[in-house]
């Protein structure tokens, strides 16, 4: 029996992956490093501390992994924040229809805790969540399954009774990996294909489509 719902938040509660390309590029371009289409891909939806590890190791970018981190945010909400209408197509209504009938939460790998709930806040549907986890909160980001176990300690739910709202591979891989039913959701039907193939129980176009 699903108690908790919860939501990823970058790409499924928010629209901010035209964002995240912008300040990729221009991260890259700061750092006087070249992109490899394999790589950002392989980053697609992983916890960002655990991106610029992969972008250390296999990009050739040079310094200190938390100040990095702490770099390349700062990039996307310069560009984020400026941006007027950010909340995906029906989220607001889902998140207030699944309010009352299941406990709600946010497992973000891109921001943290503080930063997230801003965020929710800005788009005023910070109310509607109990807990919301940050993948800087636990010691591996998505793809591993450390960020949704956290989520279900937290909002005090067995993993088996979480269903998880997800638009990127890494994060099905992590929400199975914890043992959770997994619902991929996005516009992409290359993408969708992909969450399908990573394990997903169920795959939509939009959260207009999910039916809990």
């Amino acid at each position: 029996m699903i108690q908790a719902i919860i939501f990823d938040l970058d790409g499924l509660l928010i629209d901010s992956e035209p964002a995240w390309d912008k300040s990729y590029i221009v991260f890259l371009k700061k750092h006087n490093i070249v992109d490899k289409p394999e790589i950002s891909e392989k980053m697609t939806g992983m916890g960002l501390k655990d991106a610029i590890g992969i972008m250390v190791g296999e990009l050739g970018l040079r310094g200190d992994v938390d100040e990095l981190t702490e770099d390349y945010r700062q990039l996307f909400y310069d560009v984020f924040l400026k941006e007027k209408h950010v909340l995906m197509e029906s989220a607001g209504d889902l998140v207030q229809k699944l309010n009352g009938k299941f406990k709600l939460a946010v497992a973000t790998g891109g921001h943290t805790g503080e930063k997230c709930s801003q965020i929710l806040k800005n788009i005023g549907i910070d109310k509607y969540f109990r807990v919301i986890v940050s993948s800087d909160d636990v010691n591996k980001g998505k793809p591993a399954p450390d960020v949704y176990l956290e989520t279900a300690r937290q909002i005090g739910v067995q993993p088996l009774n979480c269903l998880v709202l997800e638009d990127a591979v890494n994060g099905v891989v992590a929400a199975k990996a914890a043992g959770m039913i997994v619902f991929g959701v996005n516009a992409d039907e290359r993408m969708r294909s992909d969450l399908e193939k990573a394990g997903a129980d169920e795959v939509y176009r939009s959260l207009k489509e999910v039916s809990i």
